[in-house]
């Protein structure tokens, strides 16, 4: 069996069914499911990179079923959301939105000691929310057990003057073993792309549908800036407001494609 090497350097074997699970999570055409893995099989080395599998994956479907390529590049769309870490708040803050809370982002509060800039702010009856939003933009990147202590620090500081119910450090990579101890003993809820088992930011995005517009292979990197820049971060943003894309110096045909892409991306 074929050994294959993860981004982090961790090496693992080659497995099948870990290719059509992502597949299948990702909503590719049923169709699809075996050729994409009979193309990627004939591709194999040992010591094939996963970002190298997950490259003849996308450049399969982009061939074959573009709309399905942007669906299954969830993972990768959410690290294209830099450089800055201010699109990846404001998507943290449309998860919150979904589930009925108010939200309010890079908020200035004073705490016992310091101000703070809180990332994000959410709000629902009593619960209000200090949540600290890391975003990395590499592959193999782990938050690590410093992000938990600077988290409890600032939270310990802002909790009475502002009257925060608890805190809770969302990140868009991989959490080391550490960060999650740490935060579990001072009662900090850590989720993480796969972390926890049940609930975490992966489960969260398809749960509510909240593709970014970074998963749209219809627009160029300078493009998806410009809509960066107006604080336009998801999907059904433009499914809900056409228009949107007027800020795009763009044709009525590659106009449609977008749309066409995000609507399938979104499910509608």
């Amino acid at each position: 069996m074929v050994t294959v090497v993860k981004a982090t350097g961790e090496k693992e074997q080659f497995s099948e069914e870990k290719v059509l699970h992502s597949i299948r999570r990702a909503g590719i055409p049923r169709e699809l499911e075996e050729q994409v893995l009979a193309h990627i099989k004939t591709k194999l080395y040992e010591n094939i990179p996963t970002s190298e599998i997950y490259q003849y994956i996308t450049t399969f479907l982009g061939n074959s079923h573009p709309h399905a390529k942007a669906k299954y590049s969830l993972k990768q769309a959410i690290m294209a959301l830099g450089p800055t870490g201010y699109p990846f708040e404001d998507f943290v803050t449309e998860i919150f939105k979904t589930q009925g809370y108010t939200t309010q982002t890079r908020t200035i509060v004073r705490g016992k000691c310091i101000t703070h800039e809180i990332d994000v702010i959410a709000q629902k009856n009593k619960e209000k929310i200090m949540v600290e939003a890391k975003f990395h933009n590499l592959p193999g990147t782990k938050t690590n057990v410093h992000v938990s202590l600077y988290t409890k620090a600032r939270f310990d500081d802002v909790k009475g003057t502002n009257k925060f119910t608890s805190a809770w450090l969302i990140t868009n990579t991989k959490i080391t073993t550490d960060a999650i101890t740490y935060a579990q003993c001072n009662n900090i809820r850590v989720i993480g792309w796969s972390y926890p088992e049940q609930g975490n930011l992966r489960d969260l995005i398809e749960q509510a549908r909240l593709a970014p517009i970074t998963t749209l292979t219809f627009l160029s990197q300078g493009q998806l800036q410009k809509l960066l820049e107006h604080n336009i971060v998801l999907c059904k943003d433009l499914c809900t407001n056409p228009s949107l894309l007027n800020l795009l110096p763009i044709s009525d045909s590659k106009k449609g494609d977008i749309l066409s892409q995000a609507a399938f991306v979104c499910n509608l």
